[in-house]
């Protein structure tokens, strides 16, 4: 029965970062000339409307593979999910025009960083 149990936990658990993996995008999102479009006003990116009202702390997550080496950083930020995914968009396609092969993705931070200085000091540990 415990085994039962922990694997019913392991599944919804596996569920649940599944479906935050749902806020991804990458370089290969920018060949052939496109073009990230940002619109401040209506608070969208490439057309798809974010959040651009409340602030709080992102997890977000960068891998990048460069002659093979692939590196994956953790950056904590207190933005607007707006203004994070413009930033990550536009590093993705600066990724794409410079030949880099990257993508992101990005969570809400632990309530624990739900404060802006919790936040910036989390990138610092």
């Amino acid at each position: 029965m415990k085994k039962f149990l922990y694997v019913a936990v392991m599944a919804v658990v596996t569920l649940a970062f599944t479906a935050c993996k749902s806020n991804l995008g990458t370089s290969a999102d920018y060949a052939e000339g496109k073009t990230v479009v940002i619109n401040e006003e209506k608070g969208t990116v490439n057309g798809v409307k974010y959040d651009n009202t409340k602030e709080m702390c992102w997890a977000w997550t960068i891998n990048e593979k460069t002659n093979g080496v692939e590196v994956k950083l953790t950056y904590y930020v207190w933005a607007t999910e707006f203004h994070l995914v413009a930033t990550c968009e536009m590093e993705m396609y600066e990724c794409s025009r410079s030949g880099r092969i990257a993508s992101y993705a990005y969570i809400q931070a632990p309530k624990s960083l739900q404060s802006e200085s919790a936040c910036e000091n989390a990138n610092n540990q």
